[in-house]
């Protein structure tokens, strides 16, 4: 790093490898260059950042490693006014649903959506202003708005969607009625599940639910 204080120039580097899709070095210069942050909120936004492109890469065990990190940090800190502690749980959520992991994949869930009505309750003057894990799917955020440090969380935690996804297509033809009656009916069908035992099929619809934001 040239100065151990200018983050700036991490962010700014990080977003030049992410634009080249050099995934693997992006991680490799973030975590090389971790310790001159100073912050903890910074220092959780990094490993966020990690999570996000190892999941990219498909390595999802290390995926989950970072975003433990973040959830960790993030614990210590209380309410972020720029981002919700939900974006690291959907994270890492994420990535244990594709490593096979469940049971982990739909306690995280739960838990993001319990803390973002927390969040929702105590700053509520915020709500339209903070980065969370639905305005991710929703590509509410355009990144020449945002601080540099979260227009790398935007790239990288970008989903990508299929040329021929057909929840895609058919949320174009409903109405916003119709499509909050199938969020519900997928949620109510996910508490069901996992009442059950049934980990699988509860993070399924959750994550099917999803598709209808």
């Amino acid at each position: 790093m040239k100065s151990s204080n200018d983050s700036s120039f991490l962010y700014l580097e990080a977003i030049n490898l992410i634009d080249l899709e050099n995934y693997g070095k992006a991680i490799d210069f973030i975590k090389n260059n971790i310790d001159t942050l100073k912050e903890p909120d910074d220092i959780a936004l990094a490993y966020m950042n990690c999570g996000f492109l190892n999941d990219k890469i498909g390595d999802y065990t290390s995926a989950i490693v970072d975003f433990s990190k973040t959830i960790s940090f993030e614990a210590e800190l209380g309410i972020i006014n720029q981002r919700s502690r939900d974006i690291p749980l959907s994270g890492r959520s994420n990535s244990r649903y594709k490593n096979g992991d469940y049971k982990g994949a739909i306690e995280d869930k739960r838990k993001a959506k319990k803390i973002r009505l927390l969040e929702m309750d105590q700053s509520s003057e915020l709500d339209n202003i903070k980065i969370d894990y639905k305005n991710i799917l929703l590509g509410t955020f355009i990144e020449k708005e945002l601080e540099t440090k979260y227009k790398i969380l935007i790239k990288v935690s970008k989903i990508e969607k299929s040329k021929y996804d057909l929840i895609s297509d058919y949320k174009k033809v409903i109405s916003i009625r119709r499509k909050d009656q199938v969020i519900k009916k997928l949620e109510n069908l996910s508490e069901s599940k996992y009442k059950v035992g049934d980990y699988k099929g509860s993070i399924k619809a959750i994550r099917r639910a999803e598709k209808y934001y």
